[in-house]
């Protein structure tokens, strides 16, 4: 019979889980070593026989998804190209955390270290956008990454401490959400850090956050199961409201939001360019994993397209990658989760797994939304940010 980890060993994970669920939104490298020691740990349990790796609740939709994919690369005939499976590692975050997670208060305590990790960043990126501080690089010697949005206007592009602001804001919608959710449910010290949270993914001017950050409210007002949130989500929006009118050059660039042409005419011409890929290899795509070889062709027709490395779009590169099977085991996935989810919300048995389990959910929600503007499934930050939120809500979803 399998036996429990060692002291030690569990020890390290519960270590190494805080150090993963920080680092989310404040270190790249945090937060993919904690993920690699939390696997390493894994593979002792297997040897050792600990009880610890065993089934998820996502088992068999992701297999089928996986299946799909390999099946994709498999059609294209040339699955030796196809190098960006390397990046589906991150999809460990996903396993590791749901393995040693200790019991669904141990997953509520992990939302709480990423609401109070989240508030840090923001308050540091709300700071970063009125005086274009970068102390993190500049201790450490690095060359900054803060630039003002637009040249010539006022205030700077948050990427707090990321690389881009797009990463930053799209990693910051699951601070959001737990922050939010954990509001609603009666806790101050989380609204004043969705407040923060707010202010800092305004100010990073990246438009598909902002409409993934309205999403997750969305999906909140939705489950909310007090009155509060007749007085939590105003005062976000008042907040968000506030540095809009306090801030012409964010006006400016909510207002060319929708449009074809200035600014975004690139992004059309991206995604026109993958249209064509999915109409010409409609069921299996390019192959998964061969996107930087097998595209290029295609967005001959497109000198506008301005970035060829992705779709920036989620559904897009999946039908791209691996055609409308793909898409249709990729949309498999989530409404697995989001089922699963409202399930787990319903019968939450007090307000703080209510708090872990919606946030983790509207979370889902926000990165879907957000999705339809980057291609965050494959951004190894906010892809790792996403596979923690499922574990958690998986792990809820269990009786203990």
């Amino acid at each position: 019979m399998a036996g429990g980890p060692p002291l030690a060993a569990r020890r390290a994970a519960d270590t190494l889980l805080g150090v993963t669920a920080a680092a989310i939104p404040l270190s790249t490298t945090g937060m993919e070593a904690g993920v690699l020691g939390l696997a390493a740990l894994s593979c002792a349990a297997l040897i050792g026989k600990w009880g610890v790796v065993r089934r998820t609740p996502f088992d068999g939709v992701l297999a089928l998804f996986a299946g799909v994919l390999a099946l994709s690369t498999l059609a294209s005939g040339h699955p030796l190209e196809a190098s960006g499976w390397v990046r589906l590692w991150i999809a460990l975050a996903y396993f590791v955390v749901f393995w040693w997670l200790r019991d669904p208060a141990h997953a509520v305590r992990l939302a709480r270290v990423i609401v109070v990790a989240g508030a840090v960043a923001a308050a540091y990126g709300v700071l970063q956008h009125f005086t274009g501080a970068d102390w993190y690089r500049t201790l450490l010697g690095r060359p900054t990454y803060v630039y003002p949005r637009e040249p010539g206007t006022p205030g700077y592009a948050v990427v707090g401490f990321f690389r881009s602001y797009l990463t930053f804001a799209h990693v910051m919608i699951f601070p959001l959400a737990w922050a939010l959710a954990a509001a609603l449910a009666g806790r101050a010290f989380a609204l004043g850090a969705a407040l923060l949270v707010v202010l800092a993914l305004v100010f990073s001017t990246a438009r598909g956050a902002w409409l993934a950050a309205l999403a997750v409210a969305a999906a909140l007002a939705l489950v909310a199961r007090e009155r509060r949130a007749r007085l939590v989500l105003p005062a976000c929006a008042a907040a968000a409201g506030l540095a809009f009118a306090g801030t012409p050059a964010l006006r400016a660039e909510a207002a060319h939001m929708f449009s074809a042409g200035g600014a975004n005419a690139g992004r059309v011409g991206i995604y026109r360019a993958n249209l064509d890929i999915v109409h010409a290899r409609p069921v299996l795509g390019l192959g998964f994993g061969r996107y930087r070889t097998a595209a290029p062709a295609y967005y001959a027709a497109y000198p506008a397209a301005d970035r060829r490395s992705h779709a920036h779009n989620n559904f897009l590169q999946m039908a791209a990658e691996a055609g409308l099977a793909g898409l249709a085991a990729f949309g498999l996935v989530y409404a697995t989760v989001l089922r699963r989810g409202a399930e787990t919300i319903e019968r939450a048995p007090d307000g703080a797994t209510w708090a872990a389990a919606a946030g983790a959910w509207a979370g889902v929600v926000g990165f879907l939304v957000g999705g339809l503007t980057q291609y965050t499934f494959g951004d190894a930050e906010v892809a790792i940010a996403m596979w923690v939120a499922l574990a958690i809500l998986a792990r809820l979803g269990e009786e203990g």
